[in-house]
């Protein structure tokens, strides 16, 4: 069974010529799965109705700071079941064809001690 995702780090969803790019590469992969950093804009209708024209909706985002989440999940309808929402990641899992899979996306902070949080809340996901 073949489960296809990526992610990106898109550095700013604002301008168009991304957007299309994006598209494009939701159209050729078909991923059931996305995580996209750094969008810099604000989730909008606009986007809903580029994201149902290739079968994908938003799952979840990072808190928002400064107006604008830093990593989006996008999924296929009916495929993520759960997630958690943290700063710095996105944990999902996902059901298909029964069986279970888990994501996570990462967008960490450049701190150090930021990091030190981030290992820790991902260590708890697999246990010691």
């Amino acid at each position: 069974m073949k489960v296809s995702s990526f992610f990106w780090n898109v550095r700013e969803l604002g301008n168009h010529k991304t957007v299309e790019m994006l598209i494009s590469l939701l159209k050729l992969h078909k991923p059931l799965l996305v995580f996209l950093a750094e969008p810099m804009v604000s989730y909008t209708d606009v986007f809903e109705v580029i994201l149902k024209s290739v079968n994908m909706h938003l799952v979840a985002t990072s808190p928002i700071v400064n107006k604008a989440a830093k990593l989006w999940c996008l999924s296929v309808p009916n495929l993520v079941r759960n997630f958690l929402v943290n700063e710095q990641f996105i944990y999902v899992t996902c059901h298909l064809h029964d069986k279970c899979f888990s994501f996570t996306g990462v967008y960490g902070a450049t701190t150090y001690v930021a990091r030190r949080v981030l290992w820790r809340d991902l260590s708890s996901f697999i246990g010691p």
